[in-house]
């Protein structure tokens, strides 16, 4: 069975603060002289579901088209840590999960702030993980952390430099949907490939869960 984890694009749909708000518009259609239908996309590289490439905080991080495939797609677990509005995500609430924090784990945490997406609060009022539990999720030497958050931490910036330093490298996901469908206590497969966008810094994704 696949499952669906990405929040469908929508014309206008709430974008992070200070970034491009999506536009969806029709730029053709079957009675246009094109006689098909054609969509103009505008959005930033951070909207909805999608992934952060090294490059996104770190000059000489790795782009989205210099990450290999291999950290996109495998074998993955989810965590339960239930939190609400403004909330600290700290070490014990990960060090409770440690027997699956293993290197070259992907890892997708269930905050169940999915639920609050298209919200107003959403953007502002998420969990926030601190920034020891970043460095102990970096030491774990996860190759992938995945959240229903819109970015892990209020300390975006010190956080997204600990877990993309180049000692480091994981690929975090942002804003997954549907979380409370995968197993609490089994492996599935996770697909999470972005746009091949040359030289940039993150993507959209449609994350899919095989269970």
């Amino acid at each position: 069975m696949l499952i669906d984890l990405s929040h469908p694009l929508r014309d206008g749909m709430s974008s992070f603060p200070g970034d491009p708000v999506l536009s969806v518009t029709s730029f053709h259609t079957t009675s246009s002289p094109a006689k098909c239908n054609v969509s103009q996309v505008a959005m930033g590289t951070h909207q909805g579901t999608h992934l952060d490439a090294m490059f996104h905080f770190l000059d000489d991080g790795k782009t989205i088209d210099q990450m290999p495939l291999e950290w996109f797609q495998g074998p993955a677990r989810m965590i339960r840590v239930p939190k609400t509005a403004g909330d600290i995500i700290d070490v014990a609430d990960l060090a409770n999960h440690e027997a699956v924090l293993q290197p070259g784990a992907r890892i997708l945490l269930n905050t169940g702030w999915f639920r609050e997406f298209g919200s107003d609060h959403f953007f502002t009022e998420f969990p926030s993980m601190t920034q020891e539990a970043a460095r102990y999720l970096a030491s774990r030497q996860l190759r992938l952390i995945g959240m229903d958050m819109p970015t892990p931490s209020k300390d975006y910036v010190e956080v997204h430099h600990i877990l993309l330093a180049k000692e480091v490298e994981m690929v975090i996901v942002e804003s997954l949907a549907n979380l409370d469908a995968l197993p609490d206590d089994r492996e599935f497969m996770f697909t999470g490939f972005p746009l091949n966008f040359a030289g940039r810094d993150g993507s959209p994704i449609r994350a899919v869960a095989q269970v």
